[in-house]
């Protein structure tokens, strides 16, 4: 192959029946990482879809849903696929369950075609799937997603891990979703999603080539970031003759923060001032929710940018947080750093300036954070879409600030209790509390972080380079064990098996051979003090003499009272407790 032909690149903008025809053969390579989308963001995806097809919606009419990079020569449809697999990979879920579930036979034959691709033997076309898998994952994905009817008898999730667990869990929900539209919205739904939702179709010969287009796409980014445009905008409007000032003032803001968190800084902002899930790109939406960065552009740097930039050091800054607001606050801070959103950030950062500005009293800034950190972990554990995070800080942000007219919200809705908590939040607080935590990856080792602290002195500091998490009962025991006797069956078992009362932190990595040891020996060895039993939770543990399903449901219920004394629900515990125990 030449060297021209090595570099050559094509990219065109392509609505989704372009992209599932016959056109592509896609497959994902056996370096790639498995399908990984989790179901908030599959809700995420339906959400922002019914929005943009609404008549009044800002979309135009449109939605973009991103680009993909494949490695393909021209006129062949085999495409293997180096970014954009999570996106192909749910609307192949997606065109697969409105398949099934279309009631017309004749129509739900023709919609086949957008999962797999019909034999043609004039055109010599083969039978073929749109999007096949990683090996490991394909003839799952195959048996109960793409093939017909499949996806009305999904297999249990129990006992799947990994691409196939998010396979089950994320149709799953997707069915329900569409299930509750009815056929006609179904049939409007594929339609838009055929015909008017785009991917920027990235196209390149080899393999070397692909991934360096994927670098630049995604690790060294564009050449010109968000803040960079919006920078080039604030200096035009500005004149020359301020030119200077503000370009020393913004890039000093800029190096104090760090490229990346600047650029997160911007997006804060305009949540500060919008209130709302952002519907465009960060460049072209800033300017139009924060008036004053093109009325007044001097105004802007001095009294929204430096402040908020001030306000967001602040709030990564331990020792500053700790000397002003005392040693819980900072904790409760670091806390919420451990989240796997940053949604909460703009009250924090509100609420910070208001405190710098004298607006708002030290003593009013600990209760916020309080509450704000109680909130955070309520939407994290009981796994709030982001739609539902950003709904509900937008009326935090209108307590700490309520907008100036009442026109400000675009749309209306109804309110929240904001910082608040109400009694069915509380109770379902509760539940999540009281489950299978330990399945849900991301909340479980937060959420112990976060009980440790709520059990040990404030003061308490655990920055170890490697924390696990360790069941105390092992995930599988042996038949002639000590803990066969104490779990005689596999109900005893699983019934608290992956809940917080039998779960502790470790600062090792997990022993796989020490999993499995009898209790005794395991508080010996593997949770023996000094080595890898730094913490309070695994410190109890090691008091115990037994580890039967009592202790563990009386430890379980233990945790949870700890969670409702430091979140000041203890009412609401005892109600909810007693509920459970009637």
């Amino acid at each position: 192959m030449t060297d021209a032909a090595q570099l050559r690149i094509e990219a065109a903008h392509k609505n989704i029946a372009d992209v599932f025809s016959k056109e592509y053969a896609f497959s994902i390579p056996a370096y790639q990482r498995p399908y990984a989308w989790e179901t908030t963001q599959i809700r995420e995806l339906l959400v922002d879809l019914e929005e943009a097809m609404a008549p009044d919606s800002k979309t135009g009419g449109f939605y973009f849903l991103g680009s993909i990079v494949l490695v393909k020569s021209r006129g062949n449809p085999q495409s293997s696929v180096v970014d954009g697999q999570q996106r192909l990979t749910t609307l192949s879920i997606l065109f697969s369950l409105i398949r099934d579930l279309t009631e017309d036979p004749v129509k739900q034959s023709s919609r086949e075609k957008y999962v797999k691709q019909v034999a043609n033997e004039d055109e010599g076309i083969p039978e073929a799937l749109r999007l096949r898998l990683r090996d490991q994952d394909q003839s799952f994905f195959e048996k109960h997603v793409q093939t017909r009817g499949a996806t009305s008898a999904l297999p249990s999730v129990e006992g799947l891990s990994g691409a196939r667990a998010r396979i089950v869990e994320n149709t799953a929900l997707a069915m329900n979703e569409l299930k509750s539209m009815g056929e006609s919205k179904r049939t409007e739904l594929l339609k838009f999603l055929l015909q008017s939702c785009y991917l920027v179709v990235v196209e390149v010969p080899t393999p070397t080539a692909a991934r360096r287009i994927f670098t630049v796409l995604n690790a060294r980014g564009m050449d010109l970031s968000a803040p960079d445009i919006l920078k080039a905008g604030l200096l035009e409007r500005a004149g020359e003759a301020k030119e200077d000032v503000l370009s020393h003032q913004w890039e000093d803001i800029e190096v104090t923060l760090g490229r990346e968190k600047f650029s997160e800084l911007f997006t804060h902002i305009r949540m500060i001032f919008e209130r709302e899930k952002p519907r465009s790109a960060l460049e072209n939406g800033f300017p139009e929710h924060v008036p004053i960065f093109y009325s007044d552009p001097v105004g802007f740097v001095d009294t929204v940018l430096d402040p908020y930039a001030e306000a967001f050091t602040l709030s990564f800054d331990d020792a500053k947080l700790s000397d002003r607001y005392g040693l819980k606050t900072a904790n409760r801070v670091r806390s919420l750093n451990r989240l796997d959103n940053k949604d909460w950030l703009p009250p924090l950062l509100l609420c910070l300036r208001q405190s710098n500005e004298g607006i708002r009293e030290n003593s009013d800034v600990v209760k916020v954070v309080f509450e704000l950190e109680r909130l955070a972990y309520y939407l994290f554990v009981v796994r709030a879409d982001v739609n539902a995070r950003m709904s509900r800080y937008a009326d935090v942000l209108d307590h700490l600030e309520p907008p100036a007219e009442q026109k400000f919200r675009t749309t209306e809705k109804e309110r929240s209790s904001g910082l608040k908590l109400n009694d069915s939040e509380r109770s379902s607080f509760f539940d999540a509390l009281n489950g299978d935590v330990y399945l849900a990856t991301r909340v479980v080792k937060p959420l112990l972080m976060r009980l440790e602290m709520a059990s040990t002195d404030a003061s308490a500091s655990y920055d170890y380079p490697t924390i696990s998490v360790e069941h105390v009962c092992p995930q599988s025991i042996k038949d002639s064990s000590q803990w066969a006797k104490w779990f005689p069956t596999p109900e005893d078992h699983s019934s608290r098996l992956h809940s917080l009362g039998n779960l502790v932190l470790l600062n090792s990595r997990k022993n796989a051979s020490a999993q499995n040891y009898d209790f005794d020996l395991k508080k010996e060895k593997y949770f023996a003090p000094g080595d890898s039993c730094a913490f309070t939770l695994t410190s109890e543990v090691r008091a115990q003499q037994t580890w039967t399903a009592d202790d563990i449901e009386k430890r379980q219920e233990e945790i949870l009272r700890r969670f409702a004394k430091d979140w000041d629900m203890e009412e609401a515990f005892a109600a909810w407790w007693e509920r459970k125990l009637s």
